[in-house]
């Protein structure tokens, strides 16, 4: 069923059950923001939007990390995972948060220490901290723009 959302980035916009995430915790920082719209702006750029849908103002730049960090992979517990209904990494679709300092892409970060994991089927989203402190904070995403 189709509804319409206002967005901080987009304006009004007509959303569709399917991109509806419920997030039981909030995101870090944002706790009682539970419930956001996941927003694919167009299929030609690899960032996506989670724009809450309890507070217009609040809207984050996210991206699949596979797609600058082949090779990151969260180090979460079991009970990690079970908190979103699945067992290993591969059932989720991972994302992770961008900030974009002053209006600057060059200098665009990732946030590799806080992974948000969505289970695919049941749209419940959680943000983790990894526990390998060599994932940080803020990972330059342009380092390999070919692949951005």
């Amino acid at each position: 069923m189709a509804k319409e959302i206002q967005t901080k980035t987009f304006g009004k916009m007509t959303i569709e059950d399917k991109q509806i995430l419920h997030f039981p915790d909030g995101v870090i920082g944002f706790e009682t923001q539970n419930n956001f719209a996941f927003i694919e702006e167009s299929e030609d750029t690899p960032f996506k939007w989670l724009q809450s849908l309890d507070d217009v103002e609040l809207a984050f730049i996210v991206i699949q990390p596979i797609l600058f960090a082949p090779n990151y992979k969260p180090v979460l517990s079991k009970e990690d995972f079970e908190q979103i209904g699945l067992i290993k990494l591969e059932e989720t679709l991972l994302l992770v948060i961008v900030t974009i300092p002053n209006d600057n892409p060059e200098m665009m970060t990732a946030n590799l220490q806080g992974p948000i994991l969505i289970n695919p089927v049941t749209k419940v989203g959680k943000q983790f901290i990894s526990r390998d402190e060599n994932h940080p904070v803020r990972k330059l995403v342009i380092e390999n723009a070919e692949t951005v």
